[in-house]
């Protein structure tokens, strides 16, 4: 069974990665309007939360990703079973 990844471990990373306040950050901020990100910057968002959590998220599942909760989901359909 996999482990969840919780939302406040996971917002707190995505805070250190942008600089962003924790409280400004939600599933429905938009990575390209809300964050400034262009698709080099979310490759490297997800670059660092792929090495922080262990994960290998699929090329194909990136292009569908819009807000940080797309990230949030993305991450935990793909945790490996433990």
């Amino acid at each position: 069974m996999s482990k969840k990844i919780e939302w406040t471990d996971f917002v707190e990373k995505v805070s250190s990665y942008t600089g962003i306040e924790i409280n400004e950050l939600s599933k429905e901020t938009n990575i390209y309007e809300d964050l400034g990100f262009d698709s080099l910057g979310l490759f490297s968002l997800g670059l660092f939360l792929n090495k922080s959590y262990e994960i290998s998220i699929p090329l194909s599942a990136v292009a569908t990703i819009e807000t940080i909760g797309d990230i949030f989901t993305i991450l935990n359909e793909h945790r490996p079973e433990e």
